[in-house]
């Protein structure tokens, strides 16, 4: 009977990530299956490529009103019942007959992915709510898996047909949020917040974020072609950084509790300078490295920055989740964007565009940092005198 408990148990703490897993992957496999899509509807890559677009842009789009919407309603029915609809709407995309019925449903499965992913972050939350920092760590290792074992293994399958990967890991997420936790009673006390966290609005945290985001972007988005140039492996460099992302979102946990924003800034000039490097130095060596130290920081600063937001957040957590959906996907975009626009100039633009957004989002971090550590004395003060 205990090791029955301890198996629920197990299964319990993991049904998020795998959740987060297979709908990262839902939503970034077609990205890897263009040319069978345009085949398979007579189209051309352009064309294909707008049904992952479309779905970002939805996500981007919706995050924040439909997660103001959910948090109305029981937290973990929510999540369920959009895993649901989530994955009725992948099984209608991989059976979509042509090309405008695929751009419309992956569309609308992209304010799906907008409710969705907020939910669990919350949910993750609430189920942990007196560590925040593990829980988070924890989902978003889902996310990391899927970026680095997710999306090969669908591109794979994409070779025999480019529906199954889509279908079957839209049937994965429902799969997953049926043994999904339930929200958990604090047991500290509540006025004041979390362990290691830190008063005032989440919205600085978030826009930081997208900010830090999107330098991140602009270097990783052009990091297959970095290596091309360099004369190495594209594939290969993609497997190092992946599983640098991996390890440091497993280890991240450990480090969201105290001074997790002064660990945030430390990242965040880390990477500052190991995307610079990338830019200015030359040879495959200088790729493989930076590529993993890179991978390392991406691992570890989202997690420090979405427990900041969700600790700063109590009592609104689903609609902090939905902030921290929209920045992670602002950055992305922009990111991506500003990078594609001076490629032209040479291909190690972008990371150097990179290097000076992830530089900003650090000023910007550290005057945060001041703000909230003038606050604290006077709530200390005003503490006291009650």
């Amino acid at each position: 009977m205990p090791s029955e408990t301890r198996r629920g148990g197990q299964l319990t703490d993991w049904a998020l990530p795998f959740a987060l897993f297979f709908a990262v992957t839902v939503e970034m496999a077609p990205a890897g299956a263009l040319e069978h899509i345009a085949k398979a509807f007579s189209s051309d890559i352009g064309t294909a490529a707008a049904g992952s677009s479309l779905y970002a842009l939805s996500t981007a789009v919706l995050a924040l009103p439909l997660s103001a919407l959910a948090q109305r309603f029981n937290l973990r029915k929510t999540a369920v019942l959009t895993a649901g609809i989530f994955t009725v709407l992948g099984l209608a995309t991989s059976a979509a007959p042509d090309m405008s019925t695929y751009l419309i449903l992956r569309s609308i499965q992209g304010a799906a992915h907008g409710a969705f992913f907020p939910l669990v972050l919350a949910l993750a939350a609430a189920a942990s709510p007196n560590n925040t920092g593990k829980a988070t760590a924890r989902v978003l290792l889902g996310n990391g898996c899927a970026l680095a074992l997710g999306v090969p293994a669908a591109e794979a399958l994409s070779s025999l047909d480019w529906r199954i990967p889509l279908a079957l890991a839209s049937c994965g997420v429902l799969a997953a949020m049926i043994c999904a936790p339930q929200p958990q009673a604090r047991t500290t006390p509540t006025e004041m917040t979390t362990t290691g966290g830190s008063s005032g609005s989440f919205v600085p945290i978030a826009l930081i974020l997208a900010v830090s985001l999107a330098g991140h972007f602009s270097y990783y988005t052009f990091l297959a072609p970095l290596a091309t140039h360099a004369g190495t492996q594209p594939s290969i460099v993609l497997a190092v950084y992946g599983g640098a992302v991996i390890i440091a979102t497993a280890l991240s946990g450990r480090l969201a509790g105290k001074r997790r924003l002064q660990r945030a800034l430390i990242v965040l000039i880390a990477e500052a300078v190991i995307v610079a490097g990338a830019a200015l130095l030359a040879g495959p060596l200088v790729v493989f490295a930076t590529a993993a130290l890179a991978g390392t920081c991406f691992g570890l600063l989202p997690t420090l920055m979405q427990t900041e937001i969700l600790d700063r957040s109590l009592g609104n957590q689903t609609i902090a989740s939905g902030a921290a959906v929209v920045a992670f996907n602002a950055g992305i975009a922009a990111g991506s964007a500003g990078g594609a626009t001076l490629v032209g100039v040479s291909i190690q633009t972008p990371a150097l565009i990179g290097a000076c957004l992830l530089g900003f989002a650090a000023i910007m971090l550290a005057f945060a940092g001041r703000n909230t550590s003038a606050q604290e004395p006077a709530m200390t003060s005003s503490a006291a005198s009650h």
